[in-house]
């Protein structure tokens, strides 16, 4: 006798098996997206995503299933509002961002998960013009400040002010990108900028020196990014999210080595600032180079949200509160430390590895 129900569950049974089946088929590319310069009409990309392409590890893993790397370059200027998009509408599976940013992102219910924890940060630099008059901080209060607000480095440049009792309040705040407010700093149309390292280009030039940077400052002012990853991609595609992971700890850890650092200066200032300056950014520097490019653990992440959340709460960048803790998914980065035999090359990431099962 014919079953109704018994038909109904085999077709049930049958459909989850094609949809698992669909799920798990690989995709036809893995998209990453990257902050770059451009040179000659192409991108061409520094740090850890320079090594990456530099070495093809990646790009050849992929290949071997069938599967293409695809980069994709966005500008300085207005690439946060760009990944996120890219993120909810599924143009993209990876993409390099700040960590303000993704609070905003989070916050605002935009998908993803944080799959390699950048390594200590990038300095930022406080600007004046050449002639200013302006020896502190303090010299600045009521004047114009170039800063663009919801970027990363509003967050450090943020927590130096509360050192000195000041806030962004005391200042007549330009909300300009760095490469607008170093051009403004420089032609004396606003009295200070917050600048990443163009901020020695600057002084080269003759026409703005350096106030302050959190080289004077707690290690966790820097500017810090990380590798997210898509909610969608991370569950149906472990298998390629962890090779994503593998080849980013391997580019960090090579980059890490000393005698590798000329080599790191070299590709870098392919994209679009001098090796001078690179070279600078980093001199005097009080985290030493092995351990700028060690991967935060997940309570140095936890800690660093959770003041970044309050933060952005508290000057209305967000309107609800955000917790990274589920938007955590930094087993990648575990398990690329494992595979790679780099258990104990970090010892900040010792106590984390050790932990875990």
């Amino acid at each position: 006798m014919n079953n109704p129900w018994r038909n109904a569950l085999a077709l049930l049974g049958g459909l989850f098996l094609s949809l698992t089946a669909l799920a798990a088929e690989p995709p036809a590319a893995v998209r990453i997206a990257i902050v770059a310069f451009t040179q000659g009409g192409a991108p061409v990309f520094g740090g850890i995503p320079g090594r990456v392409i530099e070495e093809g590890w990646l790009e050849q893993q992929l290949a071997a299933r069938g599967v293409k790397l695809q980069w994709t370059a966005l500008p300085h200027a207005g690439a946060g509002p760009q990944i996120n998009e890219g993120f909810s509408n599924d143009s993209l599976d990876f993409a390099v961002r700040g960590d303000l940013p993704s609070v905003i992102a989070g916050a605002g219910q935009v998908p993803g998960k944080l799959v390699v924890p950048g390594g200590s940060g990038n300095n930022i630099y406080l600007v004046v013009p050449s002639d200013s008059t302006v020896r502190s901080i303090q010299d600045l209060k009521g004047k114009r400040l170039a800063l663009h607000r919801g970027r990363p480095w509003e967050f450090a440049f943020s927590n130096f002010l509360q050192s000195q009792g000041l806030a962004l309040s005391d200042f007549k705040i330009a909300n300009l990108n760095p490469q607008v407010g170093a051009a403004a700093v420089s032609a004396g149309k606003v009295d200070a900028a917050v600048l990443l390292n163009e901020a020695y280009a600057l002084e080269d030039k003759g026409v703005a020196r350096i106030l302050w940077s959190t080289k004077q400052g707690a290690n966790d002012w820097r500017l810090v990014s990380d590798l997210w990853g898509t909610d969608r991609f991370v569950q149906q595609h472990a298998d390629l999210t962890q090779l994503v992971a593998t080849a980013w700890v391997r580019a960090a850890w090579w980059i890490s080595q000393e005698q590798n650092r000329d080599a790191y200066y070299g590709w870098s200032s392919r994209a679009g600032v001098s090796e001078s300056v690179l070279r600078r950014d980093d001199q005097d520097d009080p985290v030493v180079w092995k351990a700028r490019w060690a991967p935060k653990s997940d309570a140095q992440l936890k800690a660093h949200y959770d003041a970044l959340g309050q933060y952005a709460l508290a000057n209305r960048l967000i309107r609800t509160p955000y917790d990274i803790t589920s938007d955590l998914a930094t087993g990648f980065t575990r398990q690329a430390l494992i595979d790679l035999q780099l258990t104990h090359y970090w010892p900040s990431l010792d106590a984390q590895i050790s932990q875990q099962p």
